[in-house]
Protein backbone atom coordinates (compact mmCIF):
# COMPACT_ATOMS: atom_id res chain seq x y z
CA UNK A 1 0.00 0.00 0.00
CA UNK A 2 1.30 3.64 -0.60
CA UNK A 3 2.42 5.44 2.20
CA UNK A 4 0.48 8.14 3.73
CA UNK A 5 3.22 10.47 3.90
CA UNK A 6 3.93 10.08 -0.03
CA UNK A 7 0.40 10.30 -0.73
CA UNK A 8 0.14 13.69 1.33
CA UNK A 9 3.24 14.96 0.04
CA UNK A 10 1.83 14.37 -3.60
CA UNK A 11 -0.99 16.20 -2.81
CA UNK A 12 0.52 19.03 -1.14
CA UNK A 13 3.16 20.16 -3.71
CA UNK A 14 0.58 19.27 -6.53
CA UNK A 15 -1.09 21.64 -5.49
CA UNK A 16 1.07 24.03 -4.90
CA UNK A 17 2.21 23.71 -8.79
CA UNK A 18 -1.27 23.93 -9.93
CA UNK A 19 -2.12 27.04 -8.46
CA UNK A 20 1.56 28.53 -8.72
CA UNK A 21 1.13 28.17 -12.40
CA UNK A 22 -1.89 29.87 -12.38
CA UNK A 23 -0.92 32.64 -9.91
CA UNK A 24 1.50 33.29 -12.24
CA UNK A 25 -0.37 33.49 -15.24
CA UNK A 26 -3.35 35.31 -13.74
CA UNK A 27 -0.19 37.84 -11.41
CA UNK A 28 -2.44 37.28 -8.63
CA UNK A 29 -2.39 36.07 -5.12
CA UNK A 30 -5.46 36.53 -4.17
CA UNK A 31 -6.23 32.91 -3.47
CA UNK A 32 -2.55 31.78 -2.06
CA UNK A 33 -3.95 31.99 1.40
CA UNK A 34 -6.88 30.16 0.30
CA UNK A 35 -5.17 27.07 -1.36
CA UNK A 36 -2.81 26.94 1.68
CA UNK A 37 -5.83 26.41 4.11
CA UNK A 38 -7.86 23.71 1.85
CA UNK A 39 -4.21 22.26 1.46
CA UNK A 40 -4.06 21.23 4.80
CA UNK A 41 -7.83 20.56 5.01
CA UNK A 42 -7.56 17.98 1.82
CA UNK A 43 -4.38 16.41 3.88
CA UNK A 44 -6.24 15.95 6.94
CA UNK A 45 -9.28 14.07 5.64
CA UNK A 46 -6.92 11.97 3.37
CA UNK A 47 -4.94 10.99 6.72
CA UNK A 48 -7.89 10.62 8.82
CA UNK A 49 -9.47 7.76 6.27
CA UNK A 50 -5.97 6.08 5.48
CA UNK A 51 -7.03 2.36 6.50
CA UNK A 52 -10.24 3.82 8.29
CA UNK A 53 -11.28 0.30 7.67
CA UNK A 54 -8.20 -1.67 9.83
CA UNK A 55 -8.91 0.04 13.30
CA UNK A 56 -12.05 0.42 16.38
CA UNK A 57 -14.01 2.95 17.02
CA UNK A 58 -11.69 4.71 19.20
CA UNK A 59 -8.76 5.02 17.49
CA UNK A 60 -10.95 6.23 14.62
CA UNK A 61 -12.64 8.65 16.51
CA UNK A 62 -9.61 10.19 18.19
CA UNK A 63 -7.87 10.45 14.60
CA UNK A 64 -11.20 11.80 13.48
CA UNK A 65 -10.97 14.41 16.21
CA UNK A 66 -6.93 15.02 15.29
CA UNK A 67 -8.05 15.86 11.39
CA UNK A 68 -11.48 18.13 12.56
CA UNK A 69 -9.18 20.06 14.67
CA UNK A 70 -6.76 20.81 11.41
CA UNK A 71 -9.63 21.25 9.11
CA UNK A 72 -11.11 23.60 11.92
CA UNK A 73 -8.19 25.79 11.97
CA UNK A 74 -7.37 25.87 8.41
CA UNK A 75 -10.46 27.28 7.50
CA UNK A 76 -10.46 29.91 9.96
CA UNK A 77 -7.49 31.07 9.41
CA UNK A 78 -7.42 30.56 4.99
CA UNK A 79 -11.06 32.29 5.27
CA UNK A 80 -9.60 35.03 7.41
CA UNK A 81 -6.85 35.82 5.36
CA UNK A 82 -8.59 35.51 2.60
CA UNK A 83 -10.71 38.29 3.56
CA UNK A 84 -8.51 40.47 4.75
CA UNK A 85 -6.57 40.08 1.03
CA UNK A 86 -9.85 40.89 -0.77
CA UNK A 87 -10.57 44.04 1.64
CA UNK A 88 -7.43 45.43 1.27
CA UNK A 89 -6.97 44.34 -2.35
CA UNK A 90 -3.91 42.91 -2.36
CA UNK A 91 -0.86 41.12 -0.14
CA UNK A 92 2.00 43.24 0.04
CA UNK A 93 4.54 40.54 0.34
CA UNK A 94 3.97 39.87 -2.97
CA UNK A 95 4.22 42.68 -4.83
CA UNK A 96 7.56 42.20 -5.83
CA UNK A 97 7.45 38.36 -6.44
CA UNK A 98 4.27 38.84 -8.62
CA UNK A 99 6.95 40.66 -11.60
CA UNK A 100 8.86 37.44 -10.72
CA UNK A 101 7.53 34.14 -11.73
CA UNK A 102 10.33 32.32 -9.98
CA UNK A 103 10.16 33.84 -6.66
CA UNK A 104 6.22 33.70 -7.01
CA UNK A 105 7.06 30.14 -7.49
CA UNK A 106 8.93 29.54 -4.54
CA UNK A 107 6.31 31.04 -2.38
CA UNK A 108 3.99 28.31 -3.17
CA UNK A 109 6.98 25.80 -2.39
CA UNK A 110 7.38 27.55 0.80
CA UNK A 111 3.39 27.33 1.80
CA UNK A 112 3.64 23.56 0.12
CA UNK A 113 6.81 22.93 2.84
CA UNK A 114 4.52 24.86 5.65
CA UNK A 115 1.88 22.60 5.18
CA UNK A 116 3.81 19.44 5.31
CA UNK A 117 5.53 20.30 8.25
CA UNK A 118 2.58 21.21 10.14
CA UNK A 119 0.81 18.01 9.55
CA UNK A 120 3.40 15.68 10.10
CA UNK A 121 3.42 14.93 13.61
CA UNK A 122 -0.44 14.00 12.76
CA UNK A 123 0.14 11.81 9.63
CA UNK A 124 2.09 9.67 12.29
CA UNK A 125 -0.71 9.53 14.24
CA UNK A 126 -2.97 8.78 11.48
CA UNK A 127 -0.98 6.01 10.28
CA UNK A 128 -0.93 3.80 13.00
CA UNK A 129 -3.03 0.98 14.16
CA UNK A 130 -2.31 1.87 17.98
CA UNK A 131 -6.16 1.74 19.72
CA UNK A 132 -5.20 3.53 22.58
CA UNK A 133 -6.90 6.89 23.56
CA UNK A 134 -4.45 8.20 25.82
CA UNK A 135 -5.30 10.73 28.51
CA UNK A 136 -1.94 13.02 26.96
CA UNK A 137 -3.99 13.28 23.74
CA UNK A 138 -7.17 15.43 25.39
CA UNK A 139 -4.09 17.65 27.04
CA UNK A 140 -3.18 17.93 23.56
CA UNK A 141 -6.62 19.01 21.87
CA UNK A 142 -6.92 21.40 25.20
CA UNK A 143 -4.20 22.98 24.57
CA UNK A 144 -5.01 23.67 20.86
CA UNK A 145 -8.39 24.62 21.70
CA UNK A 146 -6.90 27.42 23.52
CA UNK A 147 -4.19 28.34 21.37
CA UNK A 148 -6.94 28.43 18.71
CA UNK A 149 -9.52 30.26 20.59
CA UNK A 150 -6.64 32.76 21.85
CA UNK A 151 -5.33 33.21 18.48
CA UNK A 152 -9.17 33.78 16.98
CA UNK A 153 -9.85 36.26 19.88
CA UNK A 154 -6.79 38.03 18.86
CA UNK A 155 -7.84 38.38 15.06
CA UNK A 156 -10.86 39.10 15.87
CA UNK A 157 -10.06 42.48 18.17
CA UNK A 158 -7.54 43.83 15.72
CA UNK A 159 -10.53 43.33 12.76
CA UNK A 160 -12.97 45.36 14.84
CA UNK A 161 -10.23 48.02 15.70
CA UNK A 162 -8.88 48.43 12.22
CA UNK A 163 -12.64 49.00 11.14
CA UNK A 164 -13.18 51.66 13.26
CA UNK A 165 -12.49 55.11 10.77
CA UNK A 166 -11.12 56.63 13.70
CA UNK A 167 -7.96 54.25 14.73
CA UNK A 168 -6.93 54.58 10.84
CA UNK A 169 -3.18 54.76 11.22
CA UNK A 170 -2.91 53.72 14.87
CA UNK A 171 -1.42 50.88 16.88
CA UNK A 172 -3.80 48.39 18.79
CA UNK A 173 -3.25 48.34 22.66
CA UNK A 174 -6.52 46.78 24.15
CA UNK A 175 -8.18 43.23 24.43
CA UNK A 176 -5.52 40.92 24.78
CA UNK A 177 -3.12 43.16 22.35
CA UNK A 178 -2.95 44.63 25.70
CA UNK A 179 -0.92 41.88 27.12
CA UNK A 180 1.12 41.14 24.11
CA UNK A 181 2.26 42.81 20.91
CA UNK A 182 1.58 39.78 19.12
CA UNK A 183 -1.47 37.48 20.58
CA UNK A 184 -2.14 35.61 17.15
CA UNK A 185 1.08 34.61 16.81
CA UNK A 186 1.29 33.08 20.69
CA UNK A 187 -1.80 31.11 19.79
CA UNK A 188 -1.01 30.00 16.45
CA UNK A 189 2.17 28.39 18.06
CA UNK A 190 0.32 27.37 20.97
CA UNK A 191 -1.96 24.96 19.26
CA UNK A 192 0.47 23.12 16.91
CA UNK A 193 2.35 22.50 19.89
CA UNK A 194 -0.85 20.90 21.33
CA UNK A 195 -1.46 18.89 17.96
CA UNK A 196 1.80 17.47 18.84
CA UNK A 197 0.78 16.47 21.85
CA UNK A 198 -2.19 14.85 20.90
CA UNK A 199 -0.70 12.61 18.31
CA UNK A 200 2.41 11.60 20.26
CA UNK A 201 0.97 8.75 22.16
CA UNK A 202 0.06 7.27 18.69
CA UNK A 203 3.37 7.18 17.56
CA UNK A 204 4.75 3.67 16.60
CA UNK A 205 8.46 4.48 16.07
CA UNK A 206 11.12 6.69 18.19
CA UNK A 207 11.73 8.93 14.54
CA UNK A 208 8.33 10.29 15.11
CA UNK A 209 9.06 12.03 18.01
CA UNK A 210 11.59 14.02 15.98
CA UNK A 211 8.53 15.70 14.55
CA UNK A 212 8.31 17.64 17.72
CA UNK A 213 10.52 20.15 15.47
CA UNK A 214 7.78 20.77 13.74
CA UNK A 215 5.64 23.17 16.07
CA UNK A 216 9.05 24.13 16.74
CA UNK A 217 9.65 25.31 13.20
CA UNK A 218 6.59 27.50 13.09
CA UNK A 219 7.59 28.79 16.30
CA UNK A 220 11.15 30.15 15.10
CA UNK A 221 9.78 31.09 11.24
CA UNK A 222 7.19 33.33 13.50
CA UNK A 223 9.86 34.65 15.97
CA UNK A 224 12.94 35.45 13.81
CA UNK A 225 12.43 35.21 10.29
CA UNK A 226 8.90 36.79 8.81
CA UNK A 227 6.95 36.87 11.71
CA UNK A 228 7.31 39.25 14.03
CA UNK A 229 10.96 40.75 12.79
CA UNK A 230 9.28 41.86 9.73
CA UNK A 231 6.25 43.44 12.09
CA UNK A 232 8.29 45.06 14.39
CA UNK A 233 10.29 46.77 11.86
CA UNK A 234 7.29 47.98 10.55
CA UNK A 235 5.99 49.45 13.58
CA UNK A 236 9.53 51.26 14.42
CA UNK A 237 9.12 53.03 10.71
CA UNK A 238 5.84 54.32 11.21
CA UNK A 239 5.79 54.70 14.88
CA UNK A 240 8.82 54.80 16.02
CA UNK A 241 8.99 57.95 17.68
CA UNK A 242 5.71 58.33 18.53
CA UNK A 243 6.50 58.40 22.49
CA UNK A 244 2.77 56.51 23.08
CA UNK A 245 4.36 53.88 20.82
CA UNK A 246 7.36 53.58 23.19
CA UNK A 247 5.79 53.38 25.72
CA UNK A 248 4.08 50.25 24.63
CA UNK A 249 6.49 48.42 23.21
CA UNK A 250 9.02 48.81 26.70
CA UNK A 251 5.42 47.83 28.80
CA UNK A 252 3.96 44.73 26.59
CA UNK A 253 5.91 41.87 26.02
CA UNK A 254 6.31 40.72 22.39
CA UNK A 255 4.88 37.31 22.17
CA UNK A 256 4.19 35.51 25.16
CA UNK A 257 1.18 37.68 27.47
CA UNK A 258 2.34 39.38 30.16
CA UNK A 259 6.40 38.85 29.37
CA UNK A 260 8.49 41.38 29.32
CA UNK A 261 12.25 39.99 28.22
CA UNK A 262 15.00 39.89 26.34
CA UNK A 263 13.96 41.48 22.80
CA UNK A 264 16.10 40.99 19.56
CA UNK A 265 13.83 43.53 17.47
CA UNK A 266 14.07 47.06 16.68
CA UNK A 267 13.15 49.33 19.79
CA UNK A 268 12.16 53.12 20.17
CA UNK A 269 14.74 55.12 22.08
CA UNK A 270 14.13 55.59 25.77
CA UNK A 271 14.34 59.09 25.24
CA UNK A 272 10.87 59.10 24.24
CA UNK A 273 10.11 57.61 27.52
CA UNK A 274 7.70 60.61 29.56
CA UNK A 275 8.76 58.30 33.17
CA UNK A 276 10.64 55.14 33.00
CA UNK A 277 9.67 54.22 36.67
CA UNK A 278 6.41 53.44 35.05
CA UNK A 279 7.84 50.97 32.89
CA UNK A 280 9.03 47.32 33.75
CA UNK A 281 12.69 46.59 33.58
CA UNK A 282 13.38 43.97 31.11
CA UNK A 283 16.48 42.41 29.16
CA UNK A 284 16.74 44.23 25.89
CA UNK A 285 19.48 42.64 23.52
CA UNK A 286 19.55 47.01 21.96
CA UNK A 287 22.74 47.89 19.94
CA UNK A 288 23.26 51.11 18.43
CA UNK A 289 21.76 49.65 14.90
CA UNK A 290 18.59 48.37 16.57
CA UNK A 291 17.40 51.99 17.42
CA UNK A 292 17.36 52.55 13.28
CA UNK A 293 14.19 53.04 11.63
CA UNK A 294 13.28 50.60 8.61
CA UNK A 295 12.14 51.75 5.27
CA UNK A 296 9.14 48.98 5.23
CA UNK A 297 5.99 48.94 5.56
CA UNK A 298 3.92 45.95 6.17
CA UNK A 299 0.49 47.36 7.89
CA UNK A 300 -0.03 48.28 10.87
CA UNK A 301 1.90 46.81 14.13
CA UNK A 302 0.58 43.09 13.81
CA UNK A 303 -1.77 40.99 11.12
Amino acid sequence: MTSLFLITLIVDFGLQIVFGVLSIVLKSEKFYDLIGGLTHILCALLGVFYNWDTVDGISLEAKLIQALCICFWAGKLGGFLLYRVIKSGGDKRFDEAKKKPIKLMLFWMMQGLWVYINILPSLFMWQTSKRSLNFVTIIGWVVFLFGLTFESVADYQKTAFRNEPENKGRFITTGLWSISRHPNYFGEIVLWYGLFFSAAPYFSSQWAYFSFLCPTATALQICFISGIPLLEKSGMARWGKDPDYARYVYSTGVLVPWLVCCECTPLPSRELLVDEEEIPKASFCEDENKNDLVDIDLGDNNV
